[in-house]
């Protein structure tokens, strides 16, 4: 009976620090997909067709909006995803899973800069930048997690390993690649984006 209360209680504070875990990242990834929609102005006329200008004036805006909801998205299922798999939290996944959530809290930003400068090569290019450290923050968690199985279940599939780690870097090396086409052409970069969506979701485990 001694020997079960340590244990029990073991199990107690690792359950409450994946708590505390997720219950802040839930948070921060909420409080991002809400002000994404921030930049997007609401038009007031008393015209149908200068209200219809209005609103086909801010595509830019709407489109990158789209673009990051969807990446939020994303990388939110990757991230309860990868939570599913593990199974002891340590002080170096907490700092790395932090760098995760500075860079979501962060998107709104560079989503707000491309929105209102999308023919602007840098505009595109911080954008760029920002997910692909986004990416690769999530590839880092899941790279950091299994090695050596060091916080996963000892018999977890090497298959589903190197699959996941495959389906979170194709998003770090898209993006990636994107950064000089940004330099040349911005509409282009978005242009290669779009389909990594798919193609996630089509090769998710």
């Amino acid at each position: 009976m001694e020997e079960e209360e340590p244990a029990l209680r073991r199990r107690g504070d690792e359950e409450y620090r994946f708590g505390r875990i997720l219950a802040i990242s839930d948070g921060v990834f909420a409080f991002s997909l809400t002000l994404l929609v921030v930049d997007l102005v609401i038009p007031t006329s008393s015209s149908n067709s200068v209200l219809a200008s209005q609103l086909l004036a801010q595509w830019p805006a709407i489109l990158s909006y789209l673009i990051s909801f969807a990446v939020v998205a994303l990388t939110w299922n990757g991230h309860h995803e990868t939570f599913r798999y593990i199974r002891h939290a340590d002080g170096w996944l907490i700092v790395l899973n932090f760098a995760l959530l500075l860079l979501v809290a962060f998107l709104p930003f560079p989503t707000a800069v491309l929105g209102r400068n999308q023919n602007e090569p840098v505009a595109a290019v911080i954008y760029a930048v920002t997910l692909t450290l986004l990416n690769l923050a999530s590839a880092t968690i899941w790279w950091y997690a299994t090695r050596s199985h060091r916080l996963v279940d000892h018999d977890l599939d090497h298959h589903l390993i190197k699959k996941r780690f495959s389906r979170l870097a194709i998003g770090t090396v898209v993006f990636l690649v994107s950064i000089p086409v940004a330099f040349w052409q911005p509409y282009v970069a978005e242009i290669m984006w779009l389909p990594l969506f798919g193609l996630v979701l089509f090769i998710r485990t």
